[in-house]
Order: C-alpha cells, then structure tokens, then sequence
C-alpha cells in the first residue's frame, strides 16, 4: 500500500470518528420553551457545570486531540515524499537553466555562456573558440577528475594564461551565483556514466616525452620548462621553473625525512622538541644529490597525477594514459639542473 494510500485511509478514519462523536454528544437539545434572555437567565448550577457541560467539554477536546494527532501523523508520512517531489523539480529546472547556458545562442533569442563553442555541443570536447589550436578539455567526464568545487572555482575565476576567461559576476564574468549552479548541475546531468578510458586526450603510443611536454605542460611552464606568469593584465600566479623542480621538491621531502631520522637517531620522545635547523640542514648537506632527485621525481609525479588544489595545475591521471605520464617525467628527468645551478634551498 503507497504512503499516499495510507494518508487518504488516516485521514478518512479520523474524519469519521470526529463525526461520530459530534452526532452522539454535540447536538443541541430543543427547548420546550422561550429561553429567557441571558441577562434575565441564572447560571447553570454545579450540577450542569461538573455534569454534562464538563463531560461535552472533555468529549470536544478529545475529539480535537484525535483530529490533531490523525493530521500529524499523516503530515509526517508525506512530508518527505512532497519534499523530494519538489527537490525533483527544482534540480530539473535548474538542469534546463544550465542547458540554455551551456549550448550557442538561439533564432529564438535565447544566449547564454555557450559553453558549447569550446567544449562541444555534447560536452565531450573542442577547441577554444578564441584560438583554434588550443584544446578545450571534455566536460562530461570532468567530475571524474575534479571535485564538483573545483569546477565550481574554474568557471568563476577561469583559468589565467588560458583562453578559459572568468564567468562570475564577482570576478568580471556574466554569470551569477544561480546561473552558474544551474551550469554546474547541467555538467552533472551530462556525466558519463562509466568513464570511457578510450577517450583520454592522447594515444598510449606517444612515448616521447618531449612532445607529450609540448602538448600539454609547455602552455604554463613555458616551451623551455623555465616557468612563466599566468594571468593577464596583471600576473595572477606562476607556473614553477620544471627544470629545478625535482631538486626543489626533493629538498623539501628530504628536510622532512632527515628530521624523521635524527629523531631516531638521537632517541627523542613524542613530545620533546625537533633537531635544531642548523643540526638538520647539516645532515641535509650530507644527503646524496641523487637521493634528493629522487625524491623529487615521486613528489612531482604526484603532482602530476593529482594536480595541486586551488592552483591552475589539474590533474592527469585520468586524461593522459601511463605511458604519456612516464615519458613526460622522462623528459623532465633529462632536463633537470641540482645544486647550486637550481638555487639550493627549499621550496
């Protein structure tokens, strides 16, 4: 039996006893003569009061009481199914606002970000409408590489040193918080259910990692791997120097795990204080440079793979294949500087 069933039989049966209670004990008795006015009229005595008054009184609160609880209890039963009816609603409409937004404009009229132009009428991918040869990532597999925030700060802010500009109001764009919602539930509708691993953004083939660099990292890191700023007018963030990154990081892993050691080394409890920085900087100097490049090689590949929060750099595991990863960080190896050609120091 549904819940609407239920609440119709709930309802029905409250009904009928409120009634019944009413026809037995409500109905007033004829006077067998004029009333007098009330003025002119004594009050009833103790007797009518404590009697059948009292007793009408007692029958009419308890019949309230039944009708309140019978309309709680079938409130309760259909809230949550009215709630969800409406919840369905609401996303579909907000799907259909982001749909308008996402395709090209109309001959009815209707314009919106046209997402489409860059991205693909079906959101599987293009090129940037403002620079044909840079490729526009897919959208319809986007929240299987980024959380559902991170799109929602991509397409606010954009992305600097790239044709995707910033959409919301506060940041220069044309879309408010609402329009931009309803872009972000439309991309979830258009989620492939099950990622096609044969759609990544380049063959399993390419194994030079030269070219997978040119292809896909030169844009931010510069066509030398040196580094540039990102953003116009003004410079909003920089794309790191790859050339150093694996000293760099490496310093930064291995500062970290030579502080683990001298903690073992000299006995120290939980709650007694670090090795000084001089006595860790010391046994730093002393770690082999291959042990740090090493070192940063892992912690770059992570990057790679995981990309950095709130930061242009994505993540890639799932839009290059292995191989293309493996190459890149082939390449990157073969172009590394350490020591005093990377600048020492950490991060």
């Amino acid at each position: 039996m549904t819940p609407q069933r239920i609440a119709i039989l709930a309802v029905a049966g409250t009904l009928g006893v409120l009634v019944l209670l009413l026809l037995v004990y409500g109905r007033p008795r004829r006077a067998r003569q004029e009333p007098l006015p009330a003025n002119f009229s004594r009050g009833d005595p103790d007797s009518v009061l404590e009697g059948p008054r009292l007793h009408r009184m007692l029958v009419w609160g308890v019949a309230s009481m039944i009708f309140c609880a019978g309309f709680l209890a079938v409130y309760l039963a259909v809230e949550p199914f009215r709630e969800a009816s409406y919840a369905k609603k609401f996303l579909a409409a907000s799907v259909e606002r982001g749909r308008v937004e996402y395709k090209p404009a109309t001959d009815e009229g209707e314009s919106g970000a046209n997402c489409a132009s860059c991205h693909g009428p079906d959101g599987s991918g293009g090129f940037a409408s403002t620079n044909p040869e840079w490729p526009a990532p897919p959208l319809n597999s986007v929240y299987g590489r980024l959380t559902r925030d991170q799109v929602q700060s991509i397409v606010e802010r954009g992305r600097p040193g790239t044709p995707m500009p910033a959409w919301s109001v506060r940041f220069g764009g044309g879309l408010n918080d609402q329009k931009i919602d309803d872009v972000l539930n439309y991309i979830e509708k258009i989620q492939l259910k099950k990622l096609d691993r044969t759609k990544f953004e380049m063959a399993r083939e390419e194994r030079d990692g030269a070219k997978v660099f040119a292809s896909k990292c030169a844009v931010c890191h510069g066509p030398d791997a040196t580094g540039r700023a990102m953003g116009r007018p003004i410079p909003t963030f920089y794309a790191p120097d790859l050339t150093t990154e694996f000293y760099r990081l490496g310093i930064h892993v291995m500062r970290d795990r030579v502080a683990r050691r001298l903690r073992i080394e000299m006995d120290l409890d939980p709650g007694d204080p670090d090795p000084e920085p001089a006595v860790v900087e010391a046994a730093l100097a002393r770690t082999p440079a291959a042990e740090i490049l090493k070192a940063g090689e892992e912690a770059s590949r992570e990057t790679v793979n995981n990309g950095r929060p709130n930061t242009p750099m994505p993540a890639w595991k799932n839009r290059l294949h292995v191989e293309n990863i493996d190459a890149v960080m082939a390449y990157l190896r073969s172009i590394q500087k350490s020591g005093a050609a990377a600048g020492g120091g950490g991060r």
